[in-house]
């Protein structure tokens, strides 16, 4: 049976850990446990985060935050 489609993109990311963190992690619950934990701990609204992520996709807005950055560097 395939997977369901997730309800956001998911990106591919690398994370260092030992071998011992990693069963750790896996007893925790693993990716999906991580997803729960961080919907829980979010600091900032959900409405925030979508806010976030629709301005760094335009383009306009993505190329002053690109800018932005290189000023504070």
């Amino acid at each position: 049976m395939p997977r369901p489609k997730p309800l956001e993109p998911i990106t591919f990311r690398n994370i260092r850990m030992s071998d011992r963190q990693w069963i750790i992690f896996n007893q925790l619950g693993g990716a999906e446990w991580l997803r729960g934990f961080l919907e829980k701990k979010a600091p900032m609204p959900k409405q925030h985060y979508d806010n976030e992520l629709a301005r760094i996709n335009n383009l306009a807005d993505a190329s002053f935050i690109k800018r932005r950055r290189e000023i504070n560097d």
